[in-house]
């Protein structure tokens, strides 16, 4: 009986790890668009087309948002595999 709990409590605690790892993805991607976008828009007030620089800035932090958390998730995951099965050889 105790090892059910056991096991129950490990699930939660990787349900805990997962989640709070993919919000961390999340919120790395929404600190990109905001800080680009920003950037974006203070460029723009100085050129004279805020608008223009905000979207190209909000365009080029999800861009650069989406690559970060492309090689998080699919890269480094695959690296780390192909380093594990290396070692094994």
């Amino acid at each position: 009986m105790q090892k059910s709990g056991n096991s129950r409590g490990e699930r939660g605690r990787d349900v805990i790890r997962a989640s709070s790892q993919h919000m961390g993805h999340g919120m790395a991607l929404a600190a990109s668009v905001a800080l680009f976008g920003w950037l974006g828009s203070k460029i723009g007030e100085r050129v004279g087309f805020r608008s223009l620089f905000t979207l190209l800035g909000i365009f080029v932090g999800a861009s650069v948002g989406f690559y970060s958390l492309y090689v998080q998730l699919v890269v480094r995951p695959r690296q780390e595999k192909d380093h594990e099965e290396n070692e094994t050889d």
